[in-house]
């Protein structure tokens, strides 16, 4: 799929200047960029849940500790 993105000038320079230390090409690097930000929000999502369980099993859990 194409996809045209517009970044300003600085976001630009910046992936520009990671690109060429990785050897990877403009595109390749905000790929990476927006794979690891989609598995952080993931992770933070599942986190979330989480903490929401425990709370409503707060009682349970602590009884299961005993």
């Amino acid at each position: 799929m194409n996809m045209h993105l517009r970044l300003p000038d600085d976001v630009h320079a910046q992936i520009k200047e990671i690109a060429e230390e990785d050897g990877n090409s403009v595109n390749t690097e905000a790929v990476i960029a927006l794979k690891d930000f989609i598995a952080r929000r993931q992770t933070e999502k599942v986190r979330q849940y989480a903490l929401e369980i425990a709370e409503e099993d707060a009682e349970l859990l602590a009884r299961l500790a005993e």
